[in-house]
């Protein structure tokens, strides 16, 4: 039924006139890369994998203007499996107002500790070279939840949002309502000349409390800034996150370095990452990738590298990605 829902609202959109669609399109992503893993631990994957690595999407975006500089505007998109069809997982669900004050929204939102810094840092994000959940940034490995919704994978449920106006300082922060302690995310972001810093915070709340886990708690506090200068970029990312789940307190960090080089149509990187589980018996978990992404156009490019998580995996891979937008 969610599958004939999502194609009759497509194709709905796509069937109405251009004057009649200024404020709404349709836009997406589709992926898919080879890849061949060697294992180096039990987690690990081993041999040859066709994949897109959560990059295929399908979304819808509208936006009315209300006049006096506002406007209301909403949002969905979804998950798509680009290598197998179908997913119609839901991603981003939002409805809100943006004007000169700034925008508020509100739904299953981006989270500010995920793209200040974070995925937007990584060139490689969503494939195989990723460095979430990989070493080198928080995600489904050490979120909880299992979701990596308090890293840096999926989105936040149920939030209320503010972010203000764009200038070389500029915050955001989200609320999820609880009865009596709902989860905050927000940051803090400078950036003015090539050079970036910024600070960011989540704390779950209550969201991970249950009857047989009544005192479970989850925070993360991060730092990191980006410099540019002509065509090199240097990225770095530090994560002090706080677990205390069934009794046990543990603080693991996390270290992500990046260095980018732009020649033409190519963009050459090389990651590195560091993450101190701070649990007995666990060696940390170092991340290094590099690779090459070229532009064939503005919406299509390959892209081809190696990474290497210790302990758990090596991969060498080759891709193709094409964005779109009606």
């Amino acid at each position: 039924m969610n599958k004939k829902l999502l194609a009759v609202a497509v194709s709905a959109a796509l069937a109405v006139p251009a004057a009649a669609m200024a404020d709404m399109f349709v836009y997406g992503h589709a992926q898919v890369e080879v890849a061949s893993y060697s294992e180096d631990g039990i987690t690990g994957q081993d041999g040859v994998a066709v994949e897109d690595n959560a990059r295929g999407r399908l979304g819808v975006k509208a936006s009315e203007d209300l006049g006096n500089g506002l406007k209301a505007i909403a949002q969905f998109e979804w998950k798509m499996k680009t290598d197998e069809g179908g997913g119609f997982t839901s991603r981003v669900s939002q409805v809100g107002l943006t004007g000169g004050f700034g925008t508020f929204v509100m739904g299953n939102l981006k989270s500010p500790y995920k793209y200040t810094g974070g995925v937007k840092y990584d060139p490689f994000v969503a494939t195989a070279l990723e460095a979430r959940s990989n070493g080198g940034m928080s995600g489904k490995n050490l979120d909880p939840t299992g979701t990596g919704a308090l890293g840096h994978h999926s989105f936040v449920s149920d939030l209320v949002a503010f972010a203000s106006p764009k200038g070389p300082f500029t915050g955001s922060i989200g609320y999820g309502p609880s009865e009596d302690d709902g989860l905050v995310v927000l940051d803090l972001k400078y950036s003015q000349g090539g050079i970036e810093a910024f600070v960011a915070y989540l704390d779950a709340g209550d969201r991970l409390v249950t009857m047989t886990a009544p005192d479970d708690e989850y925070s993360a506090t991060k730092v990191g800034g980006q410099w540019k200068s002509g065509s090199h970029k240097i990225s770095v990312q530090y994560e002090m996150i706080e677990r205390d789940l069934s009794g046990v307190s543990t603080d693991p960090t996390v270290l992500f370095l990046g260095y980018q080089m732009k020649m033409d149509k190519n963009t050459f990187a090389l990651q590195y990452g560091d993450t101190d589980h701070d649990a007995s018996g666990m060696d940390n978990t170092t991340y290094v990738a590099l690779g090459v992404i070229h532009k064939m156009s503005k919406t299509t490019r390959v892209f081809a590298g190696y990474r290497d998580t210790s302990d758990v995996e090596s991969v060498v891979t080759v891709g193709l990605r094409k964005d779109f937008k009606s």
